[in-house]
C-alpha cells in the first residue's frame, strides 16, 4: 500500500466512524427562568416615564465638558478597566483552548535513540542507533457532546467575564460623574462660607467700633467673632473634602494625586430628566444581570459535561512516518511506517467520582439561579429606590428654594431693625445663620439629585449594550 492509500484509508475510517455512531449532546438545554415583574415601576412618576435612549457618552446630557474630558481621561487611563479587560483576554483564551477540542491534535515527535542489547538475554550484544521522525493524530469523537458542552460553558464564561467588565466600566463612569459633582458642590458651598465670612468679618470690624464707642455691649462683638471662626472652621471642612474628592478623581483617570488640579467653580449644572423605561427593559439592559445569566448557562453546561462523563470516550489516533537504524535513510520510502486505530475509554468504576461531580454541577447551577434571581431582584429594588429619590429631592429643592428666598428676607429685615438698634446683635446673627445653612441645604439638594440621575443612569444599564465587546484605547 502506498501512502496516498494508507491517508485515504485513514480518512474513509474516520468518516466511517463518525457516520456510524449517531452523535447527541446530553444534559439538560438551558431555558431562561421566569422572573415575576411587573408592568411598570411603583415609583415612577411622570418625568421619568418612557424609553431611555442613551449614547455610550451618556454624561453628555450635563453639558459640561470639564466633566467630560474627565471621563475620557478614565476610559483612556483608569487601572480598574485595564484589570477588568485583562480578565476578559483571560476568559477568550480559556474559550479558545475549550474549542481546540473539536479540531484533531496533530504533533511531530522526531527521536534519536541509541541502546545497547543485553549479553544474557540475546547474545552477542548490538549497540545500534534508531531514528524515528513520526506524525501523530489524535481526535475524540464528541458523539455524547462532551466537547460542545465544555465548549459552550467556556463561551459563556468569557461573555460572564465580558458583562463583568462592563460592570466596571459603568462604575467608574459613575463614580468620576458623582465625584465631579460632589466637588462642584463644594466649590458651592466654599464659594458661600467665603462671602459669608467676608461678610461676618466686616461685622467684626462695625460691631468693635461700636464697643468702642459704647453704643453696644462687648457680647455683641464676642459673639460676632464666634460666628466668624466657627464659618471659617466650616470652609476649612469644606476644602478638606474637596482636595480628598480631587485625590480620588486622579485616581480614577490613572494619575497620581499630584498630577490633577480642578480650578473651583460653583456648581451651575441643571438637573436633566432621564426616563427609566420599563422592568422588563431594564433586565436586557443591566450588564450586572447578564453576568449573573452567562454563569448560570454556564452551570447548565457544566452539568451536561458532567453526565457525558458517564458514557465512553471515542478517539481516533494515527501515526505516519519514518522509522530506520540506518541515519542515510531517515526519510527515505523504505522506511516508511504508518498505525490507525480507533480507542474507547468505558467509566466502569470511579468510586463514586462521576456521581459527586454531576451533583456538584447541579448544586452550582442552583447556586447560579439563586444569584441570577438576586440580581433581577437588586436591579428592580435599585431603580425603585433612586427613582423615589428623585422624585422626593426634587420636592425637598423646591421647598429649600422657598425657604432661602424667606431666609434671605428675614436676614435683610433683621438687620435693617438691628442697624436702627429696634434687635439685639444675638437676633441677626442667628437670622444670618439661618440663611447660610439653607444656602448650603440648598446646594447639598442640588448635589444629591445630580448624583441620583447618575445612579439613575448606572441603574437602567445606560451606556451599555449586550453586543457591545469591551474596548479600551492602549497606553
Amino acid at each position: 500500500m502506498n501512502l496516498n492509500a494508507t491517508a485515504l484509508t485513514a480518512r474513509l475510517l474516520g468518516v466511517a466512524l463518525l457516520l456510524s455512531v449517531p452523535a447527541c449532546t446530553v444534559g439538560p438545554d438551558y431555558v431562561r427562568p421566569e422572573i415575576p415583574a411587573s408592568a411598570a415601576f411603583r415609583e415612577l412618576t411622570g418625568p421619568y416615564k418612557g424609553s431611555p435612549s442613551l449614547a455610550a457618552n451618556w454624561w453628555s446630557v450635563f453639558q459640561d465638558g470639564e466633566l467630560n474630558a474627565l471621563e475620557a481621561a478614565a476610559l483612556k487611563a483608569n487601572l480598574d478597566l485595564r484589570a477588568a479587560l485583562a480578565r476578559v483576554g483571560q476568559a477568550r483564551a480559556l474559550s479558545d483552548i475549550a474549542n481546540a477540542g473539536f479540531w484533531p491534535a496533530l504533533s511531530a515527535n522526531p527521536s534519536l535513540t541509541r541502546n545497547r542489547s543485553s549479553d544474557t538475554i540475546a547474545p552477542p550484544s548490538r549497540t545500534q542507533t534508531s531514528y524515528a521522525v513520526p506524525l501523530e493524530l489524535s481526535y475524540e469523537l464528541d458523539v455524547w457532546g462532551r466537547v460542545r458542552r465544555l465548549s459552550e460553558s467556556a463561551d459563556e464564561a468569557t461573555k460572564y467575564s465580558a458583562s463583568e467588565f462592563a460592570v466596571v466600566l459603568q462604575t467608574v463612569e459613575a463614580n468620576v460623574a458623582q465625584n465631579y459633582f460632589n466637588l462642584r458642590g463644594l466649590d458651592t458651598q466654599a464659594a458661600m462660607l467665603t462671602k459669608s465670612l467676608a461678610l461676618y468679618q466686616h461685622q467684626v470690624e462695625l460691631v468693635s467700633k461700636q464697643v468702642k464707642a459704647g453704643l453696644v455691649p462687648k457680647t455683641d462683638l464676642l459673639q460676632a467673632m464666634t460666628q466668624v471662626e466657627a464659618t471659617a472652621g466650616q470652609l476649612s471642612e469644606v476644602q478638606r473634602q474637596r482636595i480628598n474628592i480631587e485625590h480620588a478623581l486622579a485616581v480614577l483617570t490613572g494619575r497620581a494625586p499630584v498630577e490633577l488640579s480642578i480650578p473651583a467653580k460653583p456648581l451651575t449644572t441643571i438637573v436633566p430628566i432621564v426616563p427609566a423605561g420599563l422592568p422588563s427593559e431594564l433586565l436586557g439592559r443591566r450588564p450586572d444581570v447578564a453576568a449573573a445569566e452567562h454563569q448560570l448557562i454556564a452551570a447548565n453546561a457544566d452539568i451536561g459535561q458532567a453526565k457525558a462523563n458517564y458514557y465512553p470516550r471515542l478517539t481516533l489516533t494515527g501515526s505516519a512516518g519514518f522509522a530506520t537504524i540506518d541515519a542515510s535513510k531517515v526519510v527515505s520510502w523504505e522506511s516508511r511506517v504508518w498505525s490507525i486505530g480507533p480507542s474507547l475509554n468505558i467509566p466502569l468504576f470511579q468510586g463514586g467520582k462521576l456521581d459527586a461531580s454531576l451533583e456538584g454541577a447541579k448544586q452550582r447551577y442552583e447556586e447560579s439561579l439563586a444569584g441570577y434571581r438576586t440580581a433581577v431582584l437588586n436591579a428592580l429594588r435599585e431603580t425603585e429606590d433612586i427613582l423615589n429619590d428623585l422624585s422626593n429631592r426634587a420636592g425637598a429643592a423646591e421647598s429649600q428654594a422657598r425657604m432661602v428666598a424667606s431666609a434671605r428676607e428675614t436676614a435683610r429685615l433683621v438687620e435693617m431693625q438691628y442697624r436702627s438698634g429696634l434687635t439685639p446683635y444675638y437676633q441677626l446673627m442667628d437670622a444670618q445663620r439661618t440663611l447660610l445653612s439653607a444656602e448650603l441645604a440648598a446646594a447639598q439638594i442640588q448635589n444629591l439629585r445630580l448624583n441620583s440621575t447618575v445612579s439613575l443612569v448606572k441603574a437602567i444599564g445606560g451606556g451599555w449594550n449586550a453586543d457591545d465587546q469591551p474596548k479600551l484605547e492602549a497606553k
